[in-house]
């Protein structure tokens, strides 16, 4: 009687595992992703990586710590934190912010999602705005710069077709 317990307990949890594995895959599996083009050198992380075609996930269930990968080899994890979209606009893109020639990547937005990632400042964009703040009057000027991206399911790759920037906006604010 005891071994018939034993074995069907057996049972139930082989099938209870396979079953989570199955739902961990499944959900592995339906995570969207960004593809972008950027057009420029920018800075994540204290690292700065070259213009080109970057993979954007999260790697996490939360979605708190982000990858970004160029595709011939340059990569980079931050973690980040939710904020939420101030226009209506429910396009994949990466916001950057830029000062003079130095850009530094700034919130993640997937398509039709409104809310998106933040990425802390680096020691590098707060030095920088600490200047700007003496040589500006503590006016802090910086231009934002939107790259907007192409996003996919999954873990697909972009054989066959490259994604390309379809569009390269930038807005001068004062922040």
């Amino acid at each position: 009687m005891k071994r018939q317990i034993l074995k069907g307990l057996t049972m139930l949890m082989v099938t209870l595992a396979l079953a989570a594995a199955s739902a961990v895959v499944a959900n592995g599996q339906s995570k969207q992703k960004l593809i972008a083009q950027v057009p420029f050198d920018f800075v994540v992380a204290e690292k700065t990586l070259r213009s080109g075609e970057y993979d954007i996930r999260a790697v996490n269930q939360t979605g708190d710590a982000i990858a970004i990968k160029r595709f011939d080899g340059d990569q980079v994890l931050r973690l980040s934190s939710p904020t939420e979209r101030s226009d209506r606009q429910m396009n994949a893109k990466l916001v950057f912010h830029r000062y003079g020639s130095t850009y530094f990547l700034s919130q993640i937005w997937m398509a039709g999602e409104s809310m998106g990632r933040e990425l802390p400042k680096t020691r590098g964009e707060r030095a920088i705005e600490r200047e700007l703040k003496t040589v500006a009057s503590n006016k802090l000027v910086y231009e934002v710069v939107e790259v907007v991206a192409v996003a996919r399911g999954g873990d697909c790759h972009t054989t066959g077709a490259t994604p390309v920037l379809i569009s390269l906006q930038e807005k001068r604010q004062s922040r």
